[in-house]
């Protein structure tokens, strides 16, 4: 059963994934976790275990590559999926080396990508 973290501060995106998510693993999701900021997701992921994160890159109070960091120091093993509405090749580079394992861009994040994501966890 899939523990999912989802941060981001754009609340019908954190809505739109979750009801994606839902439809396609709705019997393999124990829960679905979200926060609006890398601060809170730091501190989740430090109280709880999750399978996968969708981490947003730009937020407010922290960013998701500081939240990344963080979070990979203290789980190298937990899958943080990057997504963002950025394309520039600076934004993925710096997500990509804060640990998180993909990066999607938001507009192109369909079933497949999601689905790709999991393949990660096995």
């Amino acid at each position: 059963m899939y523990k999912i973290l989802i941060v981001d501060d754009n609340h019908h995106f954190v809505k739109a994934l979750s009801y994606l998510l839902k439809d396609m693993f709705a019997d393999k999701i124990s829960y679905i976790r979200t926060t609006s900021n890398g601060k809170e997701a730091v501190d989740l992921a430090a109280k709880e275990s999750f399978d996968i994160v969708f981490m947003d890159a730009d937020m407010p109070v922290m960013d998701g590559i500081e939240a990344t960091k963080n979070i990979v120091d203290k789980n190298r093993f937990l899958i943080i999926v990057a997504v963002s509405f950025h394309q520039e090749m600076e934004y993925i580079q710096e997500m990509l080396e804060a640990g998180a394992r993909t990066y999607i861009i938001k507009e192109d994040m369909d079933s497949k990508s999601i689905e790709a994501c999991f393949q990660l966890i096995q």
